[in-house]
């Protein structure tokens, strides 16, 4: 069977090799044709190569003849005898594949006539014997109905309509709440439930088999005449209208239990699902042949019942079952094709009767979870659909529909004035309609939509009963989230202001109650995880290059409040409460180029930012490489700030593993933390003022800096004595450490490579921004060496990133040479720079790439550019200065001779190779 599945594939991909030698093959693989009165026993061979025959007609001729064992297959009837089987072999999934198969075949006579004989035969089957095999071809083919001409359908559908017996008169008019209620009182129930159990398991699912034939049969010249069509609606009317009753049934009503009840429940609500399909194509076809007031009266009808049916599915005890979802969302659909024909004239008679099916869809309890349910979603898509319908059919009305729905956010509805078991369900339905007006927000992406809603969350969010913790205000935040998402720019601001607010207004209240623990839950989990999975949906899904700028600039700017808030704070709630921020902060900082230009404001907040991440011990440690152990933060219990530093630089790890991810990514995004003005770099005032009056890791505080320094010549690796740094303050040295971290890490990701962020700029070198900090003019010295060893620190952990990769090859070895050309380049550009220190630890660096990695020596982009600079004219500047000019000329041509001695000495001819062609 695999061959020949793998045949059919060769041959589906390439019709071209569907040659004659091909079918003829498989047809010698079918024994000859057998009758349905004495019947061959097939083969498991035969019938595969009939579902292979099968899989290559839709890349045959189209109206070519059927293959010859196909045909006689289905006219011989065989296939309904028990004999025709092999032992141990399961007829129904077989028919099941290949009735699809014949499905998507192109039409034909052939083809036609013989699977109309075949269903009549099923049809007509009389043997009990015969009957399981009848079912399963009539259930196959009514899943995947087969083509037929107009002349082989007609048959089928005078048969078809001998199974509608009885249906001749539609069923009864709605006539309100009170009709057919009789399942709701004691005494008539057992009436109820007899009545249904008379019905014969085997009789719905005849009934299902049909309703899903016929109904490609149904308008145009589908084979059934016109004045038939009414009985079918009919009997698709009765099978819609019993629905309301049989739902209304509890299980310990029924008699029968267990596999026969569950039996029952699928086929009948399978039936109901079909004939739902063939009302709606039914009235369909009656509508098209007679536009009167007749047919509108009968769409209004269908409507009616298709809603009472709807309501029924929510309130039933089976409503949990697939079937049941799959029912409603049929009858949802069939509501929204109902609506939209003769041009919304039926939008007034929805609409009344929608609100309060969507209300009762959203009172239901298990709703609540993370996952709505198909109830909910199948709602919300019928929403939407009547929405989009209407906004250009009847602005006003629905207008009036939505406003309506979100009056139930408010603090007073209908529901209150209940007493008992209906005031339970005020919150539920309410947190359940939030979800829906927000989910109507984003499947609509239109702003006046949002205009109508958000106003309505914010109100109540800051003045009604949501304005305190509670789980309505924690699904209220999580909507004008969602809302904020759309990018349209006034309700965007309104819900980031909104949102940042709140934040720190947590933050401040974690310091009000921290010593008499009198947070409810509810506020916890609004600071944890509500408005930081709020922070992190926006980041992931603005689009507007705008907006994301002005996120940007608020995220970071609530990062620096929040740090300034949780810097008094003792142990280590600085880092709970800045933390859950991170992973928000560097989505937005995921697309942003940190070589361009970046006003001073915007640099002042990520330098305050890697102050409190440092402060707060949150970026992963850079001593030995330690990686985070611990899955969820763990606050340190410890109010001496210089054991926190140490511990941030060496590790181990003790906060969430999200968020040292997150800091690794917001280190690509950063610019360097520094500016042309001196004042910056040098203004105790200004990084001061990150602190709090009298903070003990202040200025006044000297155990504190202490501690600072201490942990800055640990993350510098020693190259800088805590003696030296004696000049520099507490503060400044943070300052030096935050550097220290962000360029350290930088360097540890990606080889050192800064990855395009935009179509103007291509991969480049992190040494552009590490050299940034060495051309910042009149530094002191204690600053100035400090400096420079966090470039030689970040440049080493580069070079063991590339070490631990010396043994990789394909890919990951093209991005591993990559790597080590940018630097390099970079590197031998550098070396015209004016400042004599920035000369020097370019040749230095240089040195040590071409000792670890003397391939370098010969990569083409790095000799050439070499050689270009020897020749290439310099230019002084504004100012003349012949004596730097013939400097960097001799230090140029210096190092070429030493680059091409080295190059010839480990690769002689590729070297030469490469210089023969700079020289053309």
């Amino acid at each position: 069977m695999e061959a020949l599945n793998e045949l059919c594939d060769l041959v589906t991909a390439y019709p071209d090799l569907l040659l004659a030698d091909k079918l003829t093959w498989l047809s010698s693989r079918c024994a000859p044709a057998a009758s349905s009165s004495s019947p061959q026993r097939a083969s498991r061979a035969h019938l595969h190569s009939l579902v292979a025959l099968a899989r290559l007609l839709p890349v045959g001729p189209a109206g070519g003849p059927l293959p010859p064992p196909l045909l006689a297959f289905l006219t011989s009837h065989a296939f309904l005898s028990p004999a025709f089987w092999p032992q141990s072999f399961a007829p129904a999934p077989y028919l099941s594949k290949l009735l699809p198969l014949l499905a998507a075949a192109p039409a034909s006579p052939a083809l036609s006539s013989a699977v109309s004989g075949a269903l009549l035969a099923a049809l007509n089957v009389t043997d009990p014997a015969s009957a399981p095999l009848a079912r399963a071809f009539l259930s196959a083919a009514a899943a995947n109905p087969p083509p037929l001409l107009p002349a082989d359908a007609a048959p089928i559908g005078q048969r078809l309509l001998l199974e509608f017996v009885g249906t001749d008169e539609p069923p009864p008019r709605t006539k309100g709440k009170g009709e057919d209620a009789a399942g709701d009182v004691n005494g008539g129930i057992k009436e109820v439930v007899q009545r249904f159990e008379g019905e014969e398991i085997e009789a719905l699912e005849r009934k299902e088999v049909a309703f899903r034939l016929i109904l490609q049969m149904l308008g145009g010249e589908g084979g059934l005449d016109g004045d038939k069509v009414p009985k079918v609606r009919n009997a698709a009317a009765w099978q819609v209208r019993s629905l309301t009753d049989f739902l209304k049934i509890r299980k310990r009503d029924w008699r029968e239990q267990g596999a026969q009840l569950r039996a029952r429940i699928n086929t009948k609500l399978l039936c109901c699902q079909a004939a739902v399909v063939v009302l709606v194509r039914s009235v369909s076809v009656s509508v098209m042949e007679a536009d009167s007031k007749s047919s509108k009266d009968m769409l209004q009808q269908t409507l009616a019942w298709f809603i009472e049916a709807t309501k029924s599915c929510i309130l039933s005890s089976w409503r949990k079952l697939k079937i049941c979802e799959e029912l409603f969302c049929t009858l949802l659909n069939g509501i929204s094709q109902i609506t939209v024909s003769r041009g919304g004239q039926l939008l007034p008679v929805l609409l009344i009767p929608l609100k309060p099916l969507v209300v009762s869809t959203c009172s239901q309890a298990d709703m609540t979870g993370c996952s709505p349910g198909a109830l909910f979603e199948a709602v919300v898509k019928l929403s939407c659909e009547i929405i989009e319908f209407g906004w250009t059919k009847d602005r006003a009305l629905v207008d009036t529909f939505i406003m309506r729905l979100a009056a139930y956010v408010r603090e007073r509805n209908d529901y209150e004035e209940e007493d008992g078991k209906g005031k339970d369900a005020v919150p539920l339905m309410r947190l359940n309609v939030v979800r829906l007006l927000a989910e109507l927000c984003v499947c609509l992406k239109r702003w006046e939509v949002v205009d109508m809603i958000l106003p309505l969350f914010i109100e109540h969010l800051e003045e009604g009963d949501a304005s305190s913790p509670s789980l309505l205000r924690l699904r209220l935040l999580d909507a004008i989230s969602r809302v904020a998402c759309l990018g349209f720019e006034k309700s965007y601001r309104e819900s980031i202001v909104l949102m940042t607010r709140s934040y720190l207004d947590k933050v401040k209240a974690v310091g009000a109650t921290e010593n008499n623990n009198t947070l409810p839950s509810e506020a916890t989990t609004e600071r944890t995880e509500t408005l930081p999975a709020g922070f992190l949906l926006v980041a992931s899904n603005l689009t507007s290059t705008k907006l994301r700028s002005d996120y940007r600039h608020r995220l970071l700017s609530l990062c620096s409040d929040v740090g300034l808030a949780a810097e008094s704070k003792s142990g280590g709630s600085g880092a709970d409460l800045m933390g859950p921020l991170l992973p928000a902060v560097a989505e937005i900082c995921s697309d942003f180029d940190p070589v361009s230009s970046v006003e001073p404001s915007l640099l002042k907040l990520f330098r305050n930012l890697w102050f409190y991440i440092v402060l707060f011990g949150l970026a992963p440690p850079i001593q030995n490489n330690q990686a985070p152990t611990k899955p969820v933060s763990a606050p340190l219990n410890t109010t001496d700030g210089s054991s926190v530093a140490l511990q941030a630089v060496a590790g181990p790890y003790m906060w969430n593993s999200q968020w040292c991810v997150a800091v690794q990514r917001i280190a690509q995004g950063t610019p360097p933390l520094v500016v042309s003005s001196v004042k910056f770099l040098e203004d105790e005032l200004e990084l001061n003022a990150l602190h709090n009056p009298g903070s003990r890791r202040g200025n006044g505080n000297e155990k504190a800096a202490v501690g600072q320094r201490t942990a800055l010549s640990a993350a510098l690796g020693g190259r800088v004595e805590v003696a030296a740094m004696s000049t520099i303050s507490g503060v400044k040295a943070t300052y030096l450490l935050a550097v220290a971290f962000l360029e350290i890490l930088r360097f540890s990701c990606n080889g050192g490579v800064l990855s395009a962020t935009s179509t103007l700029n291509k991969s480049s070198s992190t040494l552009s921004c590490v050299f940034e900090y060495l051309l910042t003019p009149n530094l002191t010295p204690a600053v100035s060496q400090c400096l420079m060893a966090v470039v030689h620190r970040a440049f080493e952990t580069m070079l063991s990133w590339m070490e631990d990769r010396i043994s990789d090859i394909g890919v990951k070895a093209d991005v591993r040479e990559s790597a080590l050309s940018f630097h390099a380049c970079f590197l031998i550009k550098s070396m015209s720079q004016r400042d004599e220190p920035v000369r020097d630890v370019s040749v230095k660096l240089l040195t040590q790439l071409k000792d670890k990695f003397p391939q370098v020596l010969w990569n083409s982009s790095c000799l050439d550019l070499l050689l270009i600079s020897v020749h290439n004219e310099l230019t002084s500047g504004p100012v003349s200065d012949p004596a730097w000019v013939a400097t960097v000329r001799s230090l140029y041509q210096k190092i070429a001779r030493e680059w091409i001695t080295s190059a010839l000495s480990y690769a002689p001819c590729t070297t030469q190779g490469l210089i023969q062609v700079q020289s053309i």
